[in-house]
């Protein structure tokens, strides 16, 4: 990273955008304590990202979820819940609160290697959601996703949303970043280029539309 400095407010849903190699997944993972960082601090809710009482109100969503492929669906998501000292009962209701929400009654079944992408990805989310946590972390949550599966993942975005809680998600699909976000930091070479709320990007005079500005701040700093 080069010198990154950014600050998501609560209840934002902040859409992390930039080219392949720009450093976003590496944010992410030295948000959620996979990586250090060199210098600097990342802090969540103000504490040290890798603190344990930290990590139990954050969900998480990698690029590639791997989850066991001989487990159920029901199974995986159990076994998640039981991480975060979930109470029995808790992760049970839980389960069919999110298998109604992410329409996936019949593969939670299902082991896992029997799923289709898309319905991995739905159990990825489900895991990310499960402990009802106050940021969730999603990196490319739609790849592969087809246009039902995409707007199923914007409606539950926006749900925890609803809810109160934080979002900050990275993504190469501009239209969806322009459906749901509050506000958008455009990352490149490690470092932010562009942070603006997506109102103003919307209703710009010049009428430029995200992927011009995208290509352009991009272009400027190659």
């Amino acid at each position: 990273m080069n010198g990154l400095n950014l600050e998501v407010g609560s209840g934002e849903i902040y859409g992390f955008l930039g080219p392949n190699g720009a450093g976003k997944t590496t944010t992410i993972k030295i948000l959620m304590g996979f990586l250090k960082s060199t210098s600097g601090k990342a802090l969540l809710f103000g504490e040290n990202a890798s603190h344990w009482k930290v990590r139990e109100r954050v969900g998480f969503l990698p690029e590639n979820p791997n989850i066991y492929p001989y487990l159920t669906g029901r199974q995986a998501l159990y076994i998640i819940g039981k991480y975060f000292s979930m109470p029995r009962k808790r992760i049970l209701k839980r389960i069919e609160e999110l298998s109604a929400e992410l329409g996936m009654e019949r593969e939670l079944s299902l082991p896992i290697r029997q799923h289709s992408r898309g319905m991995a990805q739905r159990i990825g989310l489900a895991q990310a959601l499960i402990n009802e946590p106050d940021l969730i972390l999603l990196d490319e949550p739609m790849n592969g996703l087809d246009p039902i599966g995409r707007k199923m993942f914007r409606e539950a975005i926006l749900r925890q949303r609803d809810a109160g809680r934080t979002v900050f998600f990275s993504s190469h699909i501009l239209s969806d970043i322009e459906m749901i976000c509050t506000r958008i930091g455009l990352l490149n070479r490690g470092r932010i280029i562009l942070e603006q709320p997506m109102s103003e990007i919307l209703n710009r005079p010049d009428g430029k539309s995200l992927e011009e500005i995208f290509m352009e701040k991009v272009s400027e700093t190659i």
